[in-house]
């Protein structure tokens, strides 16, 4: 039993040392996601080109039965039950937090998080299965509610701690 706890620590510290990239400057995390918005593959794992390939590798995925399941239940239920699966599933292989030529492509749609990109495209995939067509801006609207809510409640909380005028010249110094 002791045994086995300390091969779980050590295998348990060894995979997290590979689960974030760290960077040594804002450059250099800059430099790293311009060159993974352009590669097909990312760490092993193909990388959809735009939405419309996403949903379909999301169905490639998946079987008849549990798509059929997801396409029945209400939209605003399954895609709240699923961002912690098939959700942190995309945001962790297509790279949502550092960057990868889907994120960039969704980014630019005005998604602002990697949460609410998992978001936006277990809606698409719902709709898509459904046969409807989404109207962009609520969805969009939709999907970015929940990151502009935190937002403000922590703009809220704030307090001004201090404040301080300079006077600057003509020349820009102070």
């Amino acid at each position: 039993m002791k045994f086995l706890s300390i091969y779980c620590l050590i295998l348990g510290f060894t995979l997290s040392l590979s689960a974030q990239a760290v960077y040594n400057s804002e450059a250099e995390a800059e430099k790293q996601y311009n060159l993974n918005i352009k590669q097909t593959h990312l760490d092993g794992v193909y990388i959809p080109a735009n939405v419309e390939e996403a949903i379909e590798e999301l169905k490639k995925l998946s079987d008849a039965e549990t798509l059929n399941k997801f396409a029945e239940a209400p939209i605003d239920e399954i895609a709240e039950r699923l961002h912690f699966g098939i959700g942190r599933w995309m945001i962790v292989n297509w790279q949502f937090y550092t960057g990868s030529r889907l994120s960039h492509l969704i980014k630019n749609k005005g998604v602002k998080t990697p949460d609410a990109m998992a978001q936006y495209l277990i809606r698409l995939l719902h709709a898509n299965l459904n046969e409807l067509t989404p109207n962009e801006e609520e969805l969009l609207a939709k999907v970015n509610a929940k990151h502009e809510a935190e937002m403000k409640k922590l703009k809220a909380n704030d307090k001004l701690i201090k404040t301080e005028i300079r006077k600057i010249d003509k020349q820009g110094n102070n």
